[in-house]
């Protein structure tokens, strides 16, 4: 297993900024020392783009392998580009834009919010997955409340045992509960994760630090 600790000018919550999948790194940020530390931790390309005129790639997009989850409102600003990027672009027409926030998903399956449930089939289809809406601890924001790899999930620590049973049953990996950040039960906040290696900021306890190895696979 790789591992590395790292946050993004000073902010903790790199989740926020970019995910990871098992084909790249998709972030906001453009530092070419953070990206090189990136690739050789999670052993995948780092591929940078703004979003919405932010750095922010963690919260308004999503995805797998195969490709991402963008809300229309993409079109306006940098979709160009990152068609260029992806093969598979899928853009919702919804009102909401953060798809991060909204979108839990491996190469397995794919989890997303009830307050998108209506799309479920679109994004089904698209990726010829399972895509099944639930709620994680009673949430809707089920993309802050879960970090998933091919490996394993973490999951916020108040996720009920049937939540926990329904993102096992679509992603095909077992599912614990845990932090990041000392506290922070906001998983994919404060981690970016693949089946190669993470990545966890400085704030995050020698405890937290281990719950995220065993959670993801790596013992």
């Amino acid at each position: 297993m790789n591992f590395e600790r790292m946050n993004f000018e000073g902010d903790p919550n790199l989740g926020l900024y970019g995910f990871a999948t098992d084909k790249y790194v998709l972030t906001g940020m453009n530092s070419k020392k953070m990206l090189q530390k990136m690739e050789k931790v999670l052993k995948v390309k780092p591929l940078s783009t703004m979003m919405l005129n932010t750095n922010f790639a963690g919260i308004f997009c999503r995805g797998n392998s195969q490709g991402i989850v963008l809300s229309e409102i993409m079109k306006g600003h940098e979709l160009p580009s990152l068609k260029k990027m992806f093969d598979k672009v899928l853009m919702l027409k919804t009102d909401y834009s953060a798809m991060g926030n909204l979108i839990l998903m491996n190469d397995n399956g794919i989890i997303i919010s009830p307050l998108i449930r209506t799309h479920a089939k679109e994004i089904r289809d698209f990726f010829s997955l399972p895509c099944e809406a639930t709620s994680i601890a009673r949430s809707q924001i089920v993309g802050s409340l879960g970090l998933a790899t091919n490996k394993g999930c973490l999951v916020h620590p108040r996720t009920t045992d049937s939540e926990k049973r329904k993102i096992k049953d679509v992603l095909g990996v077992d599912v614990d509960i845990g932090t990041v950040n000392f506290g922070s039960p906001f998983p994919s906040s404060g981690a970016m994760a693949n089946s190669n290696g993470f990545i966890a900021s400085p704030e995050s306890s020698g405890p937290e630090l281990g719950r995220i190895t065993e959670a993801l696979g790596f013992i």
